[in-house]
């Protein structure tokens, strides 16, 4: 059997049944965007990492250097905002061939601190190391206060599913570049930004369960509704979709919805709430888009007056 005919969720089961925790400081291990450690009488400490590699999460063909380094940073910021935390120290592992020219680690460099400064992140060390390709893994510390905390694992039936922003902007942006086609949406792609202020407001408000789009609508929504133990509704003529996502769909003759539930790396948020937050919700950037329900109905999209199963999202390994 190989690694692909396992895909992400099952190599995720397979940690899980081989990994034994020691400590009683982990409040959160495996299964949410962040670990979870106790810290002090106020907070929990917060603890991520995610990578980018040549040739699967970015090409030198149209990331500059600076981009690259910037979207290192944010993917894990994201992470952090998705729990409801901040983002506090970063270290970062760098690997690179070693023909590479030295203007190409500056750059990469410049952009992990433009945005460190940008979010108040101290860098605080790291590695080096050759390697046959570029590949760029931050390791993320931060806090959440514990009346803040969000995991994706409290979603309750009868909530309603809200995703903020615009979808599907960042792969359709992925495609255009590979096709060397213009549009609005590339630069989704190449300087994504997390939504940590929007994630702020929202735990203050109080909301259930949240996660980031990394990995597109369908994916995420799996993860809150297995986490959760629960199923779900999806609107597809809910879900938020731009007019420069969908004239740069055209352009490649592709629909946008498929771009927002299958892409990913659009960095917005989908959480859970319970209706009587609504009217507070409906003053920041986000939109209803679902419901969720008992798990015996599953994960449904409604789509043309039609219940479909919704299928799975993005899978680094299908």
């Amino acid at each position: 059997m190989k690694i692909k005919d396992v895909g992400e969720f099952g190599l995720i089961d397979k940690i899980r049944k081989k990994t034994k925790l020691y400590s009683k400081d982990v409040i959160v291990g495996l299964g949410d965007d962040t670990a979870v450690l106790k810290f002090d009488a106020k907070n929990y400490l917060i603890f991520t990492t995610d990578a980018l590699a040549q040739n699967v999460h970015f090409s030198l063909g149209y990331f500059t250097q600076k981009q690259i380094g910037m979207k290192a940073i944010e993917q894990n910021v994201s992470d952090i905002a998705a729990m409801g935390g901040l983002p506090i120290y970063a270290v970062v592992s760098l690997s690179l061939p070693k023909n590479t020219d030295v203007k190409i680690f500056d750059g990469i460099i410049n952009g992990i601190n433009k945005k460190c400064k940008r979010y108040r992140i101290d860098f605080v060390g790291g590695n080096l190391s050759s390697s046959k390709e570029i590949i760029v893994n931050i390791a993320m510390l931060g806090f959440v206060e514990k009346k803040y905390l969000t995991l994706r694992s409290k979603a309750k039936i009868g909530d309603l599913i809200f995703c903020s922003g615009n979808v599907g902007s960042s792969s359709i942006g992925l495609e255009l570049l590979k096709r060397k086609i213009n549009g609005k949406s590339i630069k989704k792609h190449l300087e994504p930004k997390s939504r940590l202020d929007l994630a702020r407001k929202l735990v203050k408000i109080g909301i259930n369960s949240m996660i980031d789009i990394s990995d597109g609508i369908a994916s995420e929504i799996r993860h809150i509704c297995r986490e959760s133990n629960v199923g779900a509704i999806i609107y597809a003529d809910k879900i938020p979709i731009s007019n420069a996502t969908v004239i740069d769909s055209k352009k490649i003759n592709k629909n946008p919805l498929d771009f927002a539930l299958y892409g990913g790396e659009d960095f917005e948020l989908v959480f859970t709430a319970n209706k009587n937050k609504l009217k507070q919700l409906k003053k920041h950037d986000a939109k209803v888009i679902g419901e969720i329900v008992d798990k015996k109905y599953g994960i449904r999209l409604v789509k043309d007056g039609k219940s479909l199963k919704l299928k799975s999202g993005f899978d680094h390994f299908s």
